[in-house]
């Protein structure tokens, strides 16, 4: 591709997300090996592409919320229990179903698997990518205007491969990986194959596209922002209570929106961290692996950031026995992350003590 395209391709408040597939993919193709490599750059920019307009749908269709036609949606839940036992919003719902549709029409995933959906759904077995995301992170916020979001990432799998290919691998597999937080603006932020560069792209209505608005993302080396639901602190072990004591001590402030998406988007912009620690009630984390803590964790980590579950844990070195397994997560900038890690590397007994201090204050 020659630089005049390239350069147009790439250009900041001007460039359309497919523009910017095209050319990735473009590139991508040029630098493989083989035509199967080829043909699976191609498939993957498709996916995206994809997933693009079911999320651009899914934003109209929050932006709603409230209005006669979505009340229903938004109001209660719609009586079925999702795998994790929760009684699911039928937005929640409405939103997996649009994205397993997208999938499945565009047809080169070979495993679909939402966190919403008990099993993982075969599509096509001749496919060699497949697709995992929660479709509607934060859902319980849509009422009071809260930014919520849809959060995927894509792997690489073998043809005819079983569906536990898909998630008892680590999380360091992901490939493109991404989240659409629909707000004041509907905002994808994107990292198109395991190593491409942190970008941004605002969803321009006029244009029905998704428009490149910040080009290499690089998170801030520390924050005075660190984001938790301190309403836990008294469940928390003795490390992670010390550290936000230390947080507090140095002034920092405490943002903490309840919507992962959202919290994890302020912090890749601005700087400082996001966690959700495991806790008495929770000794495994409450975050799942697959669906919520390996995208981010990617997008953090390409932006410059660090994300550990504890102490030098990387989240994404971490292999799922199962594909709803749960996990702790502490994701931000490298400096603020790698104070928590020493502070747990530095701990009475070490690391793999900690969690004997899960106890009431």
């Amino acid at each position: 591709m020659g630089d005049a395209g390239l350069a147009g391709a790439y250009e900041v408040g001007a460039a359309t997300l497919h523009e910017y597939l095209r050319a990735r993919a473009a590139d991508a193709v040029e630098a493989s090996t083989s035509a199967r490599e080829a043909e699976d750059c191609e498939n993957e920019a498709a996916i995206v592409r994809a997933l693009a307009r079911t999320c651009a749908k899914i934003g109209r269709f929050v932006r709603r919320a409230g209005l006669t036609d979505v009340k229903a949606y938004v109001e209660g839940k719609n009586g079925a229990v999702n795998v994790h036992g929760e009684e699911q919003a039928a937005l929640d719902d409405a939103a997996h179903e649009m994205c397993v549709e997208a999938l499945r029409e565009e047809g080169s995933s070979a495993w679909i698997a939402s966190e919403e959906s008990e099993d993982v759904v075969a599509a096509n077995p001749r496919g060699r990518i497949a697709v995992v995301f929660d479709p509607l992170d934060g859902s319980s916020n849509i009422e009071c205007g809260v930014g919520v979001g849809t959060i995927f990432g894509l792997v690489g799998v073998d043809e005819n491969s079983a569906a536990a290919s898909v998630y008892a691998r680590p999380g360091n597999d992901m490939r493109s990986v991404g989240y659409v937080m629909y707000g004041a603006s509907t905002i994808l932020v994107l990292s198109f194959m395991s190593t491409g560069a942190v970008c941004a792209f605002t969803y321009d209505e006029s244009l029905d596209a998704f428009v490149l608005t910040k080009a290499n993302i690089r998170i801030p080396t520390s924050g005075n922002v660190y984001s938790v639901n301190q309403a836990n602190y008294r469940k928390w072990d003795d490390v992670m209570r010390a550290y936000i004591d230390e947080c507090s001590k140095e002034k920092k402030s405490l943002r903490y929106i309840g919507s992962m998406v959202a919290d994890v988007h302020r912090t890749l912009l601005y700087g400082g961290t996001f966690h959700y620690p495991a806790d008495a009630s929770n000794p495994n984390g409450k975050l799942r692996a697959v669906y919520e803590c390996f995208p981010m964790s990617a997008i953090i980590e390409r932006a410059g950031g660090l994300a550990i579950s504890a102490a030098d844990t990387r989240v994404l070195d971490f292999v799922p026995t199962s594909a709803h397994e749960r996990m702790p997560i502490h994701v931000g900038s490298p400096a603020d992350i790698e104070r928590l890690s020493q502070m747990y590397r530095e701990s009475p007994g070490g690391a793999a003590a900690v969690r004997s201090t899960f106890s009431p204050l």
